[in-house]
């Protein structure tokens, strides 16, 4: 684990001789084990909460993450306007992990189709999206596992899957197939907004521009630009992330088969 001199607020460019070491490390590891620990044992409490209690769940960690984001987003900025100039257009909340909190919120205050269509991707993008995050946490490459940056991603994601588990193992949302598409369609509809500002400012939110990071398919994304096709490249992540939002909805299915036949058992 890094063990150089810097505080526990300091930005990324203060950290001087930080360059990824705490990233794939053991302190990586400690991580997702107590993490797994902390999933485990938290669902298995709440396991038989109601669905009112849920949705309050559901409601404080969609408050708590907005003002979270606003938070980090302040303190990043005030250091980016010092090292770089001006705003950091990577922060505006439109990639993947920033999604939870509109679905969050939707489906506090919302009813009826909206609701469930929003449920459903808690219960499936917002899995994805956090355990893919939480197994590279890439903000290690940037912080050391000691500080408010790469602690900010380890929380995020975090309860990115907490809540979409709770949804889950609570049966608030309905595990079968419907929810995959549902899931999917609020996903489709948050993407027909991202691909254009991807391709027209040159980013890469949701990873529709470049897919970077996602391993392999990052390589046959670069192969598609320089044969200027790169308009495959939004179509290959949505395939990715309907395929991505079936693992989790599926393993779900099984393992409460599992659960049940051991009950009658």
């Amino acid at each position: 684990m890094f063990s150089g001199d810097y505080s526990f607020f300091d930005y990324k460019h203060n950290i001087i001789g930080y360059t990824g070491q705490d990233f794939g490390s053991s302190a990586q590891l400690v991580y997702l084990i107590i993490s797994l620990v902390l999933l485990v044992s938290a669902l298995t409490v709440l396991r038989r909460l109601s669905k009112d209690r849920v949705s309050n769940v559901i409601m404080s960690v969609s408050i708590f993450l907005i003002l979270f984001y606003i938070g980090k987003t302040t303190w990043e900025t005030i250091y980016d306007i010092k090292f770089i100039g001006g705003f950091n257009s990577r922060l505006y909340p439109l990639d993947t992990c920033s999604i939870i909190m509109y679905a969050g919120l939707i489906s506090s205050f919302f009813k009826g189709k909206t609701k469930e269509y929003s449920d459903s991707w808690l219960a499936t993008g917002c899995v994805v999206g956090g355990v893919a995050t939480m197994i590279s946490l890439n903000a290690l490459k940037c912080y050391p596992f000691l500080s408010f940056g790469a602690l900010y991603s380890m929380i995020w994601h975090f309860l990115m899957v907490f809540v979409g588990l709770l949804l889950i193992v609570t049966n608030y949302v309905d595990v079968n197939y419907k929810t995959i598409l549902r899931g999917f369609v609020f996903h489709f509809a948050v993407s027909l907004v991202v691909i254009p500002i991807d391709f027209i400012f040159e980013c890469d939110f949701m990873m529709y521009r470049n897919l970077g990071g996602v391993p392999v398919f990052e390589h046959v994304a670069t192969n598609f630009t320089n044969m200027n096709v790169q308009f495959l490249n939004p179509i290959m992540m949505l395939i990715i992330y309907f395929l991505t939002f079936n693992v989790i909805i599926l393993s779900a299915m099984g393992i409460k088969k599992i659960v049940k036949y051991s009950e009658q058992v």
